[in-house]
Parts: C-alpha cells; sequence; structure tokens
C-alpha cells in the first residue's frame, strides 16, 4: 500500500515540478500538434476505409480467417490512434527539449527540434495514408522503389478522375517498364 501512494505522490510532485513547462512545450507547438494530429486522423479514416474493403472481399470469397483479421474493431482502432497520437506529442516535447539544450546554446531556435520532429510524425503518417488510399482506389505497387511508388500514385490520382485514362497511363506505364529493360546498356 505505501509503494501505490509512493508512486502517485511521485508521479503528482513530478508533474507539479514539470507541468509547467509541458504546458508551456504544448503552447508553443499547438499549430505543429494540430497538424500532427489532422495526419492521425486521415489515416484513421483511411485505415477504417481500408479494413472496411478488406472484410468485405473475405466475405465474398467466403474466407472466414480473413474476415476475422479485417472485421472492424473500434475500441482497437481507436485505442491505437490515441496511443499514435500520445507518441507523437512526446516526439515533438524531445525535439524541443533537444532544441533547448543543443539548439538553442548554438544560436538556433529552439522550435527546430519540434519542427524535426513533426515531419518525422508527418512523413510516418503520410506512407501510411498514401498506401491506404492507394489500395482503396486498386492500385497495385508491382514496383518497391520511390519510382514504382509515384507511377502508383499517379495512376490512382488519374484513375479517381477518369477510369478509361488512368488505365491508359498504368499500360503506358507498364509497356515503358518493358520497353526500358532492353535499351540499357550491358555493363
Amino acid at each position: 500500500m505505501t509503494d501505490a501512494s509512493m508512486n502517485t505522490g511521485t508521479k503528482a510532485v513530478g508533474f507539479t515540478l514539470m507541468g509547467r513547462e509541458l504546458v508551456a512545450m504544448i503552447s508553443d507547438a499547438k499549430w505543429l500538434l494540430v497538424v500532427i494530429m489532422a495526419c492521425v486522423l486521415a489515416d484513421f479514416r483511411y485505415g477504417w476505409g481500408e479494413s472496411n474493403k478488406r472484410y468485405e472481399q473475405a466475405r465474398s470469397e467466403g474466407d472466414k480467417v480473413g474476415m476475422h483479421a479485417f472485421k472492424w474493431r473500434t475500441s482497437r482502432a481507436v485505442r491505437r490512434t490515441v496511443n499514435k497520437s500520445v507518441d507523437y506529442l512526446i516526439w515533438v516535447c524531445l525535439g524541443m527539449l533537444i532544441g533547448w539544450a543543443i539548439l538553442k546554446p548554438l544560436g538556433v531556435d529552439y522550435m527546430l527540434g519540434a519542427i524535426i520532429a513533426t515531419i518525422i510524425a508527418v512523413c510516418c503518417e503520410a506512407k501510411s495514408i498514401i498506401g491506404h488510399f492507394i489500395y482503396l482506389h486498386g492500385v497495385k505497387i508491382e514496383e518497391n522503389t520511390i519510382k514504382g511508388f509515384f507511377r502508383a500514385f499517379a495512376v490512382a490520382m488519374v484513375k479517381k478522375r477518369n477510369a478509361d485514362i488512368g488505365k491508359a497511363l498504368e499500360d503506358a506505364f507498364e509497356k515503358t517498364q518493358e520497353n526500358g529493360d532492353k535499351g540499357k546498356p550491358n555493363s
């Protein structure tokens, strides 16, 4: 019993000592956190769409294992979303602390650390969002390179506007890729 009250007491003292600094950090980085939250919510939305699409495909194929794997679980999705949000909040605060400790003495604004942490968080979320988006639009990335990714993304965007033009673009990329290998010199 003493351990639990000491643990709670330690937390209360720690928050009392660090609470103002934490509130100040969050206040300074509020717009960075808004950008991160927008990305997390977009990932939640597109992830929900992909999960539903995969569930429907498994159901139409009679795949009970796939249906179980992709069944929507709200509590799990909300828990993961909140965990990501807290993780990114910690990343931004850690970036600010590194900025205060290292960058500020060098004459660089300490917010640069938070901005870098935000860029990393947004890049992580963007990869996930774009992956969900591409899956939802039925584009499969054959070539696991940056070039292959951009080709698949371009096809997905064009198919969203016009399916026929998107299919023609996809066929042109495939034909270019097949012909591109023949014209390369041997090393």
